[in-house]
C-alpha cells in the first residue's frame, strides 16, 4: 500500500497542538475513543470492516473549540469481479476479487461560540492504496425564543480521486477493462486517476413545542460529478465484460421529519422518524424508524430501534444487460437495484457516576461508555450473480465508545 503523505503523523501533531492550547488556557476538553466492527455474509461471500477512531477537543474561554481526529477503515473480504459472468453461479462467487486495504482519515476543525449561535469549520483528508479524498465543511447553529427553536445550516465540499487502468485506446465504455489490483496506483504508467466532486447542502429546524415534545425537520441536497462506480467491478455485456459505467452527474434530494416524546411516568422517550429521497437516476426511497429509550437508573439508558428502508432501481439498472440493455450506462452495484432492508438495533449508555467532589475516578469531569449493536437484513428483489444466491444479505455492526471530559 502506497501513501503520499502521513495523515497519522499530521493528526498526532494536531492533537498535541489542541491539547497544548487547551491546557495553556485552562480549557475544558474531551476525548472520544470508538471502535466499530462491521461484518456481512451470505451466499459464499464475506466482508469485514474494523474502524477504530480517536477524536479530541478543547474549549478555550467558552469562545473557541478546537478539534482533531483520526479514523481508520481496515477492510478484508471479497467481492464478485464480473457481475453476471457466463458459466455456473458457483464460478462467479469463487472467482471473486479479494479485498484487503486500510483507509486512513485525519480531520481537524474549530467552533466559534456566542451566547445563542455557533459557527463550525472542518477539514478531512483520507487516503488508501487506490483512493484519495479531501474535503471541507462549514456549518452554523442558532437558537431562538428562549432556546426552544434551533436552526442549523451546513455546506460540505469533497474532492475524491480513484485509481483505474490507463486505457487510451478504449474510447468506448464497453471496451474499458476493470482494475485487477491496486498495485501501482497513482504512480505506474498503466494507471490513471478518476475524479469525483461532491457538494452537500443541509438545513434543519428543531422545535421544542413543549417540555416533553420535540420535532426536527431536515432537508438535504447533494450534487455529484465524476466517476461513481467501482473500477474493480465489471459487467458482462455479451461477448466481453467491461468496467461498470454509471452516469457522471447525479443530484440527490431528501427530506426527513422526526419527533421525540418524553413519557414521564415511564422515564423513557418514544422516537419516530421518516425520510423520503429521490435523485436524478430515478431512485426513490422511503425510510421509517421507530425507537424507544428507557432510563434504567440515573446513569444507565437502553435504547431499541427498528428501521425499514425501501427503494426502486436506478433507471439504467438491468439484471441482465445482454438481454435487457438500458442505453449507454451499465452497473453491477447491487445498491442501485430495487431493494429493501430491516435494521434492528440496541444501544446501552452508561454514565459513570461522579464521586462526592463531582469527579469521575478522580480525573474526569464526566465519563461515558456506549455499546451499540445493529442487525441488518437485506432483500434484493432484482439482483443476482448468475444462478448463485445473493451474497452478503445479513450484516452485523457493533460499536464500542468511550467519551471522557476533563
Amino acid at each position: 500500500m502506497q501513501l503520499r503523505s502521513s495523515p497519522r503523523a499530521s493528526t498526532l501533531l494536531l492533537i498535541v497542538a489542541a491539547i497544548s492550547l487547551a491546557a495553556g488556557a485552562r480549557a475544558d476538553g474531551g476525548i472520544d475513543l470508538t471502535g466499530t466492527l462491521y461484518h456481512d455474509s451470505g451466499g459464499g461471500l464475506k466482508m469485514t470492516v474494523i474502524t477504530p477512531g480517536l477524536n479530541i477537543d478543547g474549549t478555550i474561554a467558552d469562545a473557541l473549540t478546537l478539534r482533531a481526529g483520526y479514523e481508520a477503515d481496515i477492510v478484508s473480504g471479497a467481492s464478485v469481479a464480473v457481475v453476471d459472468a457466463p458459466g455456473s453461479g458457483v464460478d462467479a462467487i469463487t472467482g471473486a476479487t479479494t479485498l484487503n486495504d486500510i483507509r486512513h482519515t485525519a480531520s481537524a476543525g474549530f467552533t466559534l461560540h456566542s451566547e445563542f449561535a455557533e459557527l463550525t469549520a472542518g477539514y478531512a483528508y483520507g487516503t488508501e492504496s487506490d483512493y484519495h479524498s479531501h474535503g471541507f465543511s462549514l456549518s452554523a447553529h442558532s437558537e431562538l425564543f428562549e432556546r426552544n427553536t434551533a436552526f442549523d445550516i451546513s455546506y460540505a465540499r469533497g474532492f475524491d480521486r480513484a485509481c483505474a487502468l490507463n486505457q487510451p485506446r478504449a474510447q468506448e465504455s464497453v471496451n474499458r477493462q476493470r482494475l485487477p489490483s491496486s498495485t501501482g496506483c497513482f504512480s505506474a504508467d498503466d494507471r490513471t486517476t478518476l475524479h469525483l466532486d461532491l457538494s452537500t447542502y443541509q438545513g434543519s429546524w428543531t422545535q421544542a413545542w413543549a417540555p416533553l415534545f420535540t420535532t426536527q425537520l431536515t432537508l438535504t441536497a447533494q450534487i455529484l460529478h465524476g466517476y461513481q462506480g467501482s473500477p474493480y467491478r465489471a459487467v458482462w455485456l455479451g461477448r466481453s465484460a467491461a468496467m461498470e459505467n454509471p452516469p457522471e452527474d447525479r443530484a440527490r434530494y431528501a427530506a426527513g421529519l422526526g419527533a421525540r416524546l418524553w413519557l414521564e411516568p415511564l422515564h423513557g422517550a418514544l422516537q419516530l422518524s421518516g425520510r423520503v429521497y429521490r435523485d436524478t437516476w430515478d431512485i426513490k426511497s422511503i425510510t421509517a424508524e421507530g425507537a424507544y429509550e428507557q432510563s434504567l437508573s440515573g446513569s444507565v439508558r437502553l435504547r431499541g430501534r427498528v428501521r425499514f428502508y425501501d427503494q426502486n432501481a436506478a433507471i439504467f439498472f438491468s439484471d441482465d444487460y445482454v438481454r435487457l440493455p438500458r442505453g449507454e450506462y451499465f452497473t453491477g452495484d447491487r445498491e442501485l437495484s430495487s431493494m429493501r432492508s430491516m435494521t434492528y438495533g440496541l444501544r446501552l449508555i452508561y454514565d459513570v457516576p461522579p464521586d462526592d467532589e463531582g469527579d469521575v475516578l478522580g480525573i474526569f469531569d464526566g465519563l461515558r461508555l456506549v455499546l451499540k449493536a445493529d442487525l441488518i437484513r437485506f432483500d434484493f428483489r432484482s439482483f443476482h450473480y448468475g444462478r448463485a444466491d445473493i451474497p452478503n444479505t445479513d450484516a452485523l455492526m457493533i460499536t464500542l465508545g468511550l467519551t471522557s471530559r476533563f
